[in-house]
């Protein structure tokens, strides 16, 4: 019987561990059309973030970037 651990050799990443890590920078607070002031993900971006595959969270960090750009913010 094998150990129930997450450690073993054979366990698959989850999606968590896929792709590039959160862009969350701990200061969340939306605008009015539900953009983070933090990270500049929109709402359902933030909630889809989860169940993401590395592509599309890339996707959803490039769109970040793009909109904290807009606003000057780096």
């Amino acid at each position: 019987m094998k150990p129930l651990s997450s450690k073993t050799s054979d366990a698959s990443p989850g999606p968590a561990a896929a792709g590039p890590a959160s862009p969350c920078v701990r200061q969340c607070c939306l605008d009015a059309q539900d953009i983070c002031l933090g990270c500049g993900r929109s709402l359902s971006e933030i909630l889809e973030w989860g169940p993401a595959d590395a592509a599309r969270r890339h996707a959803i960090c490039a769109a970040a970037q793009t909109r904290r750009q807009s606003r000057g913010v780096r």
